[in-house]
């Protein structure tokens, strides 16, 4: 009896070690973890129209020997923030961490050992690419989580996050002389992403729209103005309906504040809960001051009174 129990306690002693072991190995892979993760940020192309919405792409290669989680916050944006610099190291514009509340999308990138992720995000959404033609320095803060360091609280099954890790990742952008017609060929062929070809899959057809969308809703130009005004009739839930009121609302035209209205006003555009959000934007357009907006949307006004505070969607 005291053989059999002296044996239970060696066996009980070497699970303890094993445990222990095991955990250690895991903890040395999580303080590892960051080194084994390779950034890079590139751009599809060079050079931009003033305004122009320039699609950004993090690739991350993960030469680790496990997979890998990197959480870049809420609705995957949290994490970024933005400065743009010139020729002479002035800075341009400058963009800081975004929050977003209420519904918001996964924000979590996995990578398997030896593959690359990708993430994609629009610069526009923190900095203004309205800017003088010349060269210019985009330096992209990061501050991310790694899934792997984030452990269970004692007693319970919630995890609490690991730290917070930082990279700065830069590229170089141009900006160049507007050139209208090109410009407008350019958001036609971003419009066209909402038609899907019977030859395309699916999944990679709504991601491509999605982008599309995103690069439409972001663009900063009276000439963009129609096409977020019809993203809006045609998916007024689109996840970037805010962001395209926001730039409807930047124009500061006529155009914008009429085409919101006829959304508002449409029964056949069916946005009962978006409508807080388009009706604001009226009211924000009446803010430029411009007489034409302002006479134009009395009825409007008179009809539709202003959403709360707390019901507004949008920065």
């Amino acid at each position: 009896m005291i053989m059999k129990l002296k044996q239970f306690g060696c066996l009980l002693t070497i699970i303890i070690i094993l445990i222990g072991f095991v955990c250690m190995l895991n903890n040395a892979y999580a303080q590892e973890a960051e080194k084994f993760l390779e950034w890079r940020i590139e751009t599809s192309k060079q050079t931009f129209y003033p305004g122009e919405s320039v699609l950004l792409t993090i690739s991350i290669t993960n030469r680790g020997t496990q997979g890998e989680k990197v959480n870049f916050g809420t609705d995957g944006i949290e994490a970024f923030s933005f400065e743009i610099r010139d020729h002479s190291n002035i800075v341009m514009a400058k963009g800081e961490s975004i929050q977003r509340f209420g519904l918001s999308r996964v924000g979590i990138l996995s990578i398997a050992p030896d593959e690359i992720g990708q993430k994609k995000i629009v610069l526009n959404r923190w900095c203004s690419t309205l800017l003088p033609v010349g060269k210019y320095h985009i330096i992209c803060n990061v501050d991310y989580r790694l899934r792997s360091e984030s452990r269970k609280k004692e007693g319970s099954e919630v995890f609490r996050a690991g730290p917070i890790h930082k990279i700065q990742l830069e590229l170089d952008i141009q900006i160049i002389e507007m050139d209208k017609i090109k410009f407008k060929e350019m958001l036609e062929t971003l419009a066209g992403f909402e038609i899907k070809s019977e030859a395309q899959d699916k999944g990679k057809w709504l991601t491509e729209r999605d982008t599309a969308r995103e690069l439409l809703a972001f663009t900063e130009s009276e000439l963009a103005v129609p096409y977020q005004l019809q993203l809006l009739k045609i998916d007024p839930y689109t996840w970037f309906g805010p962001d395209a009121v926001n730039s409807l609302v930047k124009s500061g035209t006529l155009e914008a504040a009429i085409g919101l209205v006829q959304i508002i006003e449409d029964p056949n555009v069916h946005k009962k809960d978006m409508n807080p959000i388009f009706i604001d934007g009226v009211y924000r357009l009446r803010e430029t001051g411009k007489t034409e907006i302002i006479t134009t949307t009395e009825d409007f006004v008179a009809k539709y009174k202003r959403p709360p505070v707390g019901l507004k969607l949008v920065d």
